[in-house]
C-alpha cells in the first residue's frame, strides 16, 4: 500500500489515475457524514498553519489489499468511511464503500432513507406553507416567498433522494 497525493505537480505523471495499474485499487478516506476528504486518521489534508497538503489516497495491489486497509481505518475511526475504486478512476461507481458496521445505518440503509424522506416532506411542506401564506398577503413580506423557495427546493432534494434509497433498498431485497 502506497500513500500518494492524488495531484503532484512535481511527480510523473503528475495525476492519480495515471499511476493505477489494472489490478491496483485505491482507496479514499473521507468523514462518513460530510464525505470531506480525510487520511488514514481522520485529519483534514490542511497544515498546522492553514495551507492545504492536498488531498491522497491509498494505492493498494489488489481489492482484498484495498479492503483490509479500509476495514482497518474504519474499525479504528467510525465517523470516517472508505470507498474503494479500481484503476478507471471515480468515473464509475466506487466498487465498495466500507462503514464501521456501528455507525452504517446513519449513513446507508433503510433508516437512512426513511429520515431523509421525512425531513425532506417537512421542508416540502414548510415551503409550500411559507409561499402559499406569502402570496395570500399579495408578496407583501417577501421573505416568505424567498425562503419558502429554498425549502422547497432543499426538501425535494432530500426527498427524492431519500424515495431513490427506499426504493434501491427494497429493490436489493427483492432481487
Amino acid at each position: 500500500m502506497i500513500w500518494t497525493r492524488l495531484y503532484d505537480p512535481g511527480r510523473t505523471p503528475a495525476h492519480w489515475t495515471q499511476m493505477v495499474h489494472e489490478r491496483q485499487c485505491v482507496v479514499f478516506v473521507c468523514d462518513a457524514r460530510t464525505r470531506a476528504p480525510r487520511d488514514a486518521d481522520g485529519r483534514s489534508f490542511c497544515a498546522a498553519d492553514g495551507t492545504e497538503t492536498g488531498p491522497c489516497a491509498a494505492l493498494c495491489d489488489d481489492a482484498a489489499d484495498a479492503e483490509r486497509f479500509a476495514c482497518d481505518v474504519v474499525s479504528r475511526h467510525p465517523g470516517l468511511c472508505c470507498e474503494i475504486y479500481d484503476y478507471e478512476g471515480k468515473s464509475r461507481p466506487p466498487l465498495k464503500t466500507i462503514y464501521d458496521p456501528g455507525v452504517r445505518h446513519k449513513y446507508v440503509g433503510l433508516a437512512h432513507a426513511r429520515r431523509q424522506s421525512l425531513a425532506g416532506a417537512a421542508l416540502v411542506c414548510t415551503g409550500t406553507t411559507l409561499i402559499v401564506v406569502d402570496i395570500s398577503r399579495g408578496l407583501a413580506w417577501i421573505w416568505g416567498y424567498v425562503l419558502g423557495l429554498k425549502c422547497l427546493l432543499l426538501g425535494g432534494t432530500f426527498l427524492i433522494l431519500g424515495l431513490l434509497e427506499w426504493r434501491e433498498h427494497r429493490n436489493e431485497r427483492l432481487g
